[in-house]
């Protein structure tokens, strides 16, 4: 079998990144990376001898951190670094609607869930400038000024309350599908095996496959998501740890085939 020469070799792209917790799941992959580094750092302190000259050096705490930006955001990833899972189900978000009342009634597009009688709260009269005005009340019957009623998704205001045409604004639960990632207080970044694929190159053009194995990567809970003018990008950093139930000294392994 001919060996492979790694001498000459330039990484020239992170293919993907991805993580498995110690029942072997896949927890996220990662495959829009848009920059990434594997940092290695070890202490030395000096051996000094007579006239206080070098004689030799004392090496340990070796340690190494992964870092890498990715252009979407990945919920695994976000799990990871939360302690957390990412969750399926039925979940309840807070909607913002503006309705047009006309002949004292409005109709909403989504369900409000709750208490009954109590589903919407308030409601409020949009000013011309956008911001909020007056606020009208809920009530089982609406049978006084500043009241309002619910009754499936209609909004019922006193009689000769609100001018037809006028904007309302309302804020509700709603019940809807969806995905949920929690940032609990009491959990904490996760621990996993990682695997970093790369694309290698040498001086001969010969294209090679490279991988990294880090099997214990411990995330990074500390992480920031800006949201603005630019898209949001999400950037994950991981220690590696020696030891654990493997017995493996090794930070990282670099295979190149």
């Amino acid at each position: 079998m001919a060996e492979i020469d790694i001498n000459k070799l330039s990484i020239t792209e992170i293919d993907q990144i991805t993580c498995f917790n110690n029942a072997d799941q896949l927890e996220f992959i990662m495959d829009e990376i848009q920059e990434g580094s594997i940092n290695n750092t070890q202490e030395k302190s000096d051996i000094t001898g007579r006239g206080g000259r070098k004689i030799g050096s004392l090496k340990k705490n070796k340690g190494v951190t992964v870092s890498a930006t990715n252009g979407v955001l990945v919920g695994g990833a976000l799990a990871a670094q939360t302690g957390s899972t990412v969750e399926q189900g039925k979940f309840k978000v807070r909607k913002p609607e503006i309705v047009v009342v006309k002949s004292n009634k409005a109709t909403l597009t989504g369900t409000p869930v709750g208490t009954t009688g109590a589903e919407i709260g308030y409601a409020y009269i949009k000013n011309p400038s956008g911001s909020l005005g007056k606020s009208y009340e809920q009530n089982a019957t609406a049978d006084a000024t500043g009241q309002f009623a619910y009754s499936e998704k209609e909004l019922t205001f006193f009689a000769g309350d609100i001018p037809d045409g006028t904007e309302i604004a309302v804020f509700y639960d709603e019940e809807v599908t969806a995905a949920k990632i929690s940032n609990d207080s009491e959990h904490y970044s996760k621990v996993l095996k990682m695997y970093i694929d790369v694309t290698c190159q040498d001086v001969c053009d010969n294209v090679y496959h490279g991988q990294f194995i880090i099997n214990r990567a411990d995330f990074n809970g500390e992480f920031e998501l800006s949201m603005g003018g630019d898209p949001t990008v999400h950037a994950i950093e991981a220690e590696s740890l020696a030891g654990g139930c493997s017995g493996s000294t090794a930070l990282w392994d670099f295979i190149v085939y």
